[in-house]
Parts: structure tokens; sequence; C-alpha cells
């Protein structure tokens, strides 16, 4: 028996609602789920090992901007830490949190730039903005991560009162602001590379 048109117009229009549902619970679930930060990440990784998103590299040559070094933290072993502590080195801070799938994109690129350039004048500040420090702990556990994790403790300076994650800064030995990228990049690169060395390079007044 052939198909009344209405019953053809029935079929195709539950296939749509349908198809619209699967979207909706797709989205929800790279949305609202630990398993879906992770593949969002994954699919995020793949962009940036396109070399697409590049961290700004001439913000200083626009911009001429001293960093705020009254920022009080805390190692993971809950010893204090003061960024002043860094002066004189090149300084790369990462803002981050496990919940934030951008920031899980790049943190292999990151790590990778850690291990390559630990031993030059640059001090890598990764601050972790979890509620929980054990998610914090755990994930680093699992990772493997070595590059040197910190939290916040006190008042936050008004220019590190970052909106979006994950956001970098670099600061030079001087004190300069060389860079504020906001948003995910991939900073192991030979580019990349180049302007840390050279930013931690850059002589003191």
């Amino acid at each position: 028996m052939q198909e009344s048109p209405t019953s053809n117009k029935l079929s195709n229009s539950t296939k749509t609602v349908l198809q619209w549902v699967a979207i909706v619970v797709f989205f929800l679930f790279l949305r609202f789920t630990d398993q879906g930060t992770v593949v969002l990440s994954w699919m995020q990784r793949a962009v940036l090992a396109t070399g697409i998103m590049q961290p700004d590299m001439v913000y200083a040559e626009k911009n001429q901007v001293q960093a705020d070094f009254n920022l009080k933290l805390t190692t993971l072993e809950g010893e204090p830490v003061e960024l002043a502590s860094f002066r004189g080195k090149a300084i790369f801070m990462n803002f981050w949190a496990t919940w934030c799938a951008p920031c899980l994109a790049e943190f292999p690129y990151i790590e990778s730039l850690y291990e390559d350039m630990k031993d030059e004048n640059i001090a890598f500040v990764m601050i972790g903005t979890d509620e929980s420090e054990e998610v914090m702990r755990e994930f680093i556990r699992v990772k493997g991560y070595k590059a040197p994790m910190y939290r916040l403790a006190g008042r936050v300076p008004e220019m590190y009162n970052v909106r979006t994650l994950p956001t970098t800064f670099v600061i030079s030995p001087n004190g300069d602001m060389a860079t504020v990228h906001v948003g995910m990049a991939n900073y192991d690169t030979r580019g990349f590379r180049s302007f840390l060395k050279n930013t931690a390079a850059s002589a003191l007044d």
C-alpha cells in the first residue's frame, strides 16, 4: 500500500524533530558533563594543532603596561608564594580550570613548553581556579603534568581579575607586561619559544 502524502510529511517531521533532539542532547553532553568537557577539549586541541590560534606576541609594541606584583598565591602543598618572588625572570602565568575545555586543550602545549624551557630564566605560574583543590590534585596526578601549580590566596589585582578562561600573561624581567592572551592558544611553537626566550633575556634596568 502506498503511503499517503500526509503520512510522508509526518514521517519527515518526526525525523527532523529527532535530529534536533539528538543535536541538543549532544550539545548538553558536551556542555554539562565531565566526559563532554574532555571530548570538547580533544576537538579544540585538534584546532590548536593546525596552528591557526597563535598567542599575541606584539602586545608590548602597542601597550605599555606595568605588571602588578601584589598577587599572593599558595602551592598545592599550602606554601605561600608571592608573584614578586619571581621578579628578574620572565613569568609565564596562566589562569585555568579543570572544567574549562579550552584550558584542557592548550595544557599539553604549555606542558611541552615548560619541559623544554624550564631551565631558562622563566618562571611558569599555572593558577588553577577550581573551587576544589582535590579536583585539581587528581587532574594533575592523572595527567602527570609537572608545570608548577598554584592557587589564588587573598586579593586579586584588577588586571588579573580574568573573566575568560584560559587567560595567559607574560611578564618581562623588568616588570613590563610582554603580552596578554585571552582564550586558548598553541604556545608550543618556534615563534612563541623565541618570543619567550627573548623576553627572558631582556636586560633589567
